[in-house]
Parts: C-alpha cells; structure tokens; sequence
C-alpha cells in the first residue's frame, strides 16, 4: 500500500472586524424632522382658524359650515379627525348660547344612542353622523324666508342672451340654496319654462324624451349646440318665413 500523504488541518483565521457604518448624518436629521413634523399633525393639536362661535344667529348658518368644513378639512390627517362622530363633538363645541345650548344637547344625545345602543349599534366612523348632523342643524337654524326668496328667484330665473351654461349654473345654484336638487317633477317644469320656447320645444321633440333635471339640461345643452352649428352655417330661416322657432 502506498503511503498515504498526512492530513493537514488549518486553523480558521479570526474574521477581520466590519467596516463602520456610515451615518450621513444630514439625512438622519431630516428624516427625525419630518417624522416629528408627521406626528404633530397627526397627534398634536388642530391647526388653523376654527369657526366663529354660533349663537343661533339664522343668517351666518351658511358661514359657520363653510369654516367649519374647511377647518375639518384642514385638520384631516390628524388622529382625533379620523372619526367621523369627534367631527360633531368638535362642532358642538361652537355652538354655544341660550338660544343653541337645547338643540346642541339633544344632538349630542342622538349621537350617544346610536353609538351605544344595545340592539344596533353604529361605527364612530360611519358617514351618517355627520350628514344627520348637518341636515339637522340647516333645518334647524336656516332662515325660512331667505329660503322663500331663493324659490322666488327660482321660479323667476330665464335664460339671457342666449348664454345656456350660465342659465344653467344659476339654476343648480339656487336649487342647492332651496334644497330642491334632488327633486325631479318640482324642477323640471321651472327649468323649461326659463329656457327660451325654441330650445324647449327642441327638447321635448327629441327621440328620448328626457325625464331628469340632469336630462333635461344635457339635452338642452346638445340642442343649443346643435342650433348655434346650423346658425354659423346659415341653415336656419330667417322668423319672416315664419317656420324658424327662435331659440336665442
């Protein structure tokens, strides 16, 4: 047997040390402001202007939702502002006087029941306790006769010099102001009988005939599109000839 050549053992050497790590100390210090700065809006206090105190006072019911909307909104992103029913406790909290302090409670126990109620009760953070809340508070505190003078308005509104779009954005205006947008029959009759007999009449003769406000003004929108094409082109007749139904 030949000899077999001795096994040679060698001894691992120690592993070397790691490089350092190297911090860029600039972009540590901008990430921990801006992690600071994360957490101050999302935990610290609101930010901004809050609304003026109201006392019951029906002609600033509009101002007060408007600030009030626009500091929630701009409050989004913090924690406290994530659930929809601290929305109303915060609103609560200006709504302050003799004349409100009744009302305010009784919001404030609605709320309390739904959220504790023991045979269903609701999320914090479904969207029904502040559409509740604001629909409340604008039948509660909305001066009815600016409401009258809004349908009164409403109901006088024509079309003029032929501009349709701002027929129409007046029309929506002033529906919204009398919560009357969501009707159907009650609007249509008071849109078509703003618009000018020709475009109505046009409306009504098309193959579809439209059956919703937001029918009604898009279709009042292609036939007046339609109308002002021909009228560049010189297709329409002159009103001597009596069978041209002025639109315009």
């Amino acid at each position: 047997m030949e000899d077999e050549e001795p096994l040679q053992y060698f001894t691992p050497m120690p592993p070397g040390p790691l490089p350092p790590i190297q911090i860029n100390m600039a972009e540590a210090q901008e990430a921990s402001a801006k992690d600071e700065e994360e957490n101050k809006v999302t935990k610290g206090s609101l930010k901004g202007s809050p609304p003026m105190k109201f006392d019951g006072d029906r002609k600033m019911v509009k101002k007060f939702l408007n600030d009030f909307k626009t500091y929630k909104f701009l409050n989004r992103k913090n924690e406290m502002m994530k659930i929809l029913a601290n929305h109303i406790v915060l609103a609560l909290t200006f709504i302050k006087g003799e004349h409100v302090q009744d009302w305010a409670h009784e919001m404030m126990k609605n709320m309390e029941d739904r959220l504790e109620s023991t045979l269903n009760p609701m999320l914090e953070t479904n969207e029904y306790h502040w559409d509740y809340f604001e629909d409340a508070f604008r039948d509660a505190f909305t001066d009815t006769s600016e409401r009258e003078d809004t349908d009164n308005k409403l109901q006088n509104l024509h079309m003029k010099e032929g501009n349709l779009d701002q027929y129409v954005a007046e029309f929506n205006r002033l529906a919204n102001l009398a919560k009357r947008n969501n009707e159907t029959r009650g609007l249509i009759p008071l849109f078509q009988q703003g618009l000018p007999y020709g475009l109505a009449q046009a409306c009504m003769n098309r193959s579809k005939w439209p059956e919703t406000i937001h029918q009604w003004q898009s279709a009042a929108r292609e036939e007046n599109k339609r109308y002002t094409i021909k009228k560049n082109l010189g297709l329409t007749r002159s009103p001597r000839d009596g069978k041209e139904r002025k639109q315009q």
